[in-house]
């Protein structure tokens, strides 16, 4: 099974040259999850203990202000998420559900940070998503901020 899933991640942007044998040794360091629609990974504010990326499936990162659910983004296959707050060290900017049938890898907070130790260009692709992950969220924040009722 894994192999079938080291090479479905040689097909991501964030893996690009990787064979199958470094897209498995990657895999390896976490566990392959199912969830179904609407199920909640994680939640705003909770404590960051893993990190995942999207194998298949789409899920929405989101928060709620003022009783409103603001959808941030969607993230589909090849998406790493959840790596800030673990990078950081900090609680969870955003909540996580899936939109679809998800399948994930998911990498303890620990094996992720010994990851990116081991693998410098690993190390740098990740920084590189995250912050433009980090920019796209933060633009559809200030977009959906400012498609409110004139005056607010």
């Amino acid at each position: 099974m894994n192999e079938k899933y080291a090479e479905l991640m040689t097909r991501f942007p964030l893996f690009a040259g990787y064979t199958t044998h470094g897209a498995k040794f990657v895999l390896e360091k976490g566990t392959v999850q199912e969830h179904d629609v609407g199920s909640v990974l994680f939640h705003e504010g909770d404590t960051a203990e893993f990190v995942l990326l999207v194998l298949a499936g789409s899920a929405e990162v989101y928060v709620v202000r003022s009783g409103r659910v603001i959808s941030l983004v969607d993230s589909g296959p090849g998406t790493i998420l959840g790596e800030i707050a673990v990078l950081c060290g900090i609680p969870r900017s955003a909540s996580l559900r899936a939109r679809e049938k998800l399948l994930v890898v998911r990498w303890t907070a620990d094996a992720f940070r010994q990851m990116l130790l081991s693998n410098v260009s690993l190390s740098q692709r990740i920084l590189r998503h995250s912050l433009r992950t980090l920019i796209d969220k933060e633009q559809s924040l200030i977009n959906s901020l400012g498609s409110g009722p004139a005056g607010t």
